[in-house]
């Protein structure tokens, strides 16, 4: 199994060790996002070029806040 090695921010470490619980390890946190995106990588590889890091970043983004809100808005309509 690979052990990559890399920098991160500070401030996105601290946010990433806001996101664990007690006890739990970043690593997990780290695995997660990278499953997350190898899942959206294939799909988005469809209107972007894999270099456009940024470009795909916010699409993700949008998606994602646009997904919540008709999520929300679904289940506040049917109460």
């Amino acid at each position: 199994m690979a052990k990559p090695s890399f920098n991160i921010d500070d401030e996105v470490e601290e946010w990433v060790s806001s996101r664990l619980i007690a006890g739990q390890s970043k690593s997990v946190w780290y695995r997660y996002a990278v499953k997350s995106i190898m899942q959206c990588d294939p799909v988005i590889d469809e209107i972007f070029e894999r270099y456009q890091y940024d470009e795909r970043q916010e699409f993700i983004e949008e998606a994602v806040k646009r997904e919540v809100e008709r999520r929300k808005n679904e289940v506040n309509g049917g109460n």
